[in-house]
């Protein structure tokens, strides 16, 4: 199958960006005068440049024209996948807890109101690698079956609450020195400092339904991003 004109054409002007026969904050030829050049329609000519446009490769002022934009390096693309299919995960522990300020502030509880905490770990053949604290809201009557939810990921918790397509993830990432019980089953020596990431579900009124707290192990791995367009596609 043939690769339509406008791709071409695309691909072409990415290239001469990318080699640097076109340099950041020059301007490109005109619309008419790429036409000529590429003996195509400026209808399509426009439809190359907001491809290029739309990759943050270019941008179009108007009454001038099209700019090539400068690599941003110091913005990175963090890739972070949680899928840890690779390791055992077995439950530690499932309770009911009397919600801290920290508690009660990422789940806007009520007064009095307790949560449901669930301790899973995640090993490799020899060492815990991941600790995940997942809570819940408590309500009258709630099932804690543990049969249910050991394979479950923090999307499957809430399904019975909420349709899964009405809710989202927001995602952030700190650092916390581990003490008590979860330094004991990470193996690690009181005030060890980890990664840790912070996950709060959200439905579509944008009210917490789960929040979880991944602890990552320091011989987990690192988190890694990358900066501009070469190491962008890469990750992509």
């Amino acid at each position: 199958m043939s690769t339509a004109i406008y791709q071409v054409i695309f691909e072409d002007l990415r290239k001469k960006i990318f080699s640097g026969e076109v340099n950041p904050g020059e301007m490109l030829p005109s619309e008419s005068e790429l036409a000529k050049q590429y003996n195509a329609s400026r209808v399509t000519i426009r439809k190359s440049l907001e491809m290029l446009e739309r990759e943050k490769i270019i941008r179009s002022w108007h009454g001038k024209g099209y700019f090539v934009l400068t690599p941003e390096h110091e913005r990175f693309t963090l890739i972070y996948d949680e899928c840890v299919d690779q390791y055992e995960s077995k439950i530690q522990n499932i309770q009911l807890v009397e919600p801290d300020e920290e508690l009660l502030h990422a789940l806007s509880l009520k007064p009095r109101q307790r949560a449901v905490s669930i301790m899973r770990r995640m090993s490799d053949k020899t060492h815990t690698m991941i600790l995940d604290i997942l809570y819940f809201p408590y309500s009258k009557g709630m099932p804690l079956v543990e049969a249910e939810i050991k394979y479950a990921r923090l999307p499957d918790l809430v399904r019975s609450k909420t349709s899964v397509f009405s809710i989202h993830t927001r995602l952030e990432i700190g650092a916390e020195a581990v003490r008590g019980e979860i330094a004991k089953r990470l193996e690690l020596a009181e005030g060890t400092c980890v990664l840790v990431t912070y996950r709060y579900l959200l439905n579509e009124n944008e009210q917490v339904v789960a929040y979880g707290k991944r602890f990552l192990h320091p011989a987990y791995g690192r988190l890694s991003a990358v900066s501009g367009y070469w190491a962008r596609e890469k990750a992509d």
